[in-house]
C-alpha cells in the first residue's frame, strides 16, 4: 500500500511541479493519505524556480496534504526546496494525523512568504484523540521569513492528549510571525498540546537586531553636585547651574555610554555673518631683556653732596685735599 502511494505521489509531484512554477489561476491540491494501518506517503518537491501555493474553496484549501485518519497510522512527510516558497490566501503544507502521530515536515528556502492565512501545520490527534504532534523544521538560513501579525498565518505542531511537536526554524530574520504558547488570532508560530505536554520551539538567528540601537535610558535621577564657591558680587551679577552631560562616544553604536568613553567636547563656530572683514594680525608680545648688573669701582658726591657708587671715574674736578702733602725739597745748606 505504502509503495502504490509512493509511486502514485512521484507522479503527482511531477505534474505539480509544473503548475507550482506557473501558478494556474484555480486551485491546486496534492494529497497522500492513508486509512488503514500503514503510514501515509512522502510528498518531495525540489524545484529550481519559486514555490507558490495559493487558493482556496468551500470543499479544500490548495496546498500539499499527507495525512492520516486511522487510530495507528502516521502522516507522511513532506520535503519542500525552493528558491522561495510563497503560501497566500489559505495556500497550506499539512501533515496532520486524526489520531496517530503528525509527519514531518522539512522545508529549505531562502525565502519563505505567509500571506492571507497560510499554514504549515503537523498538528496532530484533529479528531480530539491521541497522538503526538510532528516536528517542523524550516532553513532560510540566508535570507527571511516574512508575515503579516493579523493576517493569521501560522506554524503549528500542536496535539491533542499527546505532546506537541518540534519546530526548529533557522533564519536570518522572522518578521510578522512570533512564537506564542496557544493559537491566536495572529499569526502564530505554536507546538502546544491540549491536554497533553507542549512541545518547543527554537528559532536560531543572527545576533543582528535591528532594535539593538534603540538604548533604555536609565530613570534614576542625576546626583549633581555645586561647589561652594565666592559669591559674585554685584547688582548684575547672576549665577547658573547647567547639566550638560558627560559627552564622549559609545565604543559601539548599540551599546550605551560608559565610563571609559573618551570625551569630545562640543565647539561651537562663529557664524559666516559674525566675521570681520579685516584680515587678523596676531599681537607681537616682547620681553625687554633685563639690566645687566655693572659691580661698582668708584664713589663721588653729587650736587647735593650725597655719595654715589659709580662704575667709572666721574668727569668733575676733583676737590683739593684738605691736607697738603709734605715739601720733598731739601734746604740748601749755608
Amino acid at each position: 500500500m505504502a509503495t502504490k502511494l509512493n509511486v502514485l505521489c512521484l507522479i503527482r509531484s511531477l505534474y505539480l511541479i509544473e503548475r507550482l512554477i506557473c501558478p494556474p489561476s484555480d486551485r491546486a491540491r496534492l494529497n497522500a493519505s492513508t486509512f488503514g494501518q500503514g503510514n501515509a506517503g512522502t510528498i518531495k518537491v525540489n524545484a529550481a524556480a519559486q514555490v507558490t501555493i495559493s487558493g482556496k474553496s468551500s470543499s479544500f484549501n490548495s496546498g500539499l496534504f499527507v495525512s492520516s485518519e486511522s487510530p495507528t497510522g502516521t502522516a507522511g512527510d513532506i520535503i519542500v526546496t525552493s528558491p522561495r516558497v510563497t503560501l497566500d490566501n489559505s495556500g497550506t503544507l499539512n501533515a496532520e494525523s486524526a489520531s496517530g502521530n503528525g509527519g514531518d515536515i522539512n522545508l529549505q528556502t531562502d525565502l519563505l512568504l505567509l500571506r492571507r492565512g497560510a499554514e504549515i501545520s503537523t498538528t496532530a490527534g484533529t479528531a480530539q484523540a491521541s497522538g503526538n504532534g510532528g516536528n517542523i523544521k524550516i532553513d532560510a538560513s540566508s535570507d527571511f521569513i516574512v508575515a503579516v501579525p493579523s493576517e493569521n498565518s501560522d506554524i503549528t505542531a500542536n496535539a491533542y492528549t499527546g505532546s506537541g511537536g518540534r519546530v526548529d526554524i533557522q533564519a536570518f530574520g522572522i518578521y510578522g510571525i512570533q512564537p506564542r504558547p496557544n493559537p491566536t488570532s495572529l499569526s502564530d508560530i505554536t507546538a502546544s498540546s491540549e491536554f497533553g505536554i507542549n512541545g518547543t520551539v527554537e528559532l536560531n538567528t543572527p545576533d543582528i537586531d535591528p532594535r539593538s540601537g534603540l538604548v533604555n535610558l536609565p530613570t534614576v535621577p542625576v546626583d549633581t553636585e555645586v561647589a561652594q564657591t565666592c559669591q559674585a558680587g554685584g547688582n548684575l551679577a547672576k549665577s547658573s547651574f547647567t547639566i550638560t552631560g558627560r559627552g564622549g562616544l559609545p565604543p559601539n553604536p548599540g551599546e550605551a555610554l560608559n565610563t571609559d568613553a573618551v570625551q569630545v567636547d562640543l565647539i561651537t563656530l562663529n557664524p559666516k555673518g559674525d566675521r570681520p572683514n579685516r584680515a587678523f594680525i596676531p599681537s607681537k608680545t616682547t620681553t625687554p631683556a633685563p639690566e645687566r648688573i655693572i659691580e661698582a669701582t668708584s664713589w663721588a658726591l653729587n650736587e647735593k653732596e650725597e655719595v654715589v657708587l659709580t662704575a667709572n671715574l666721574p668727569a668733575t674736578t676733583p676737590h683739593n685735599p684738605w691736607l697738603k702733602p709734605a715739601s720733598c725739597k731739601t734746604i740748601p745748606s749755608s
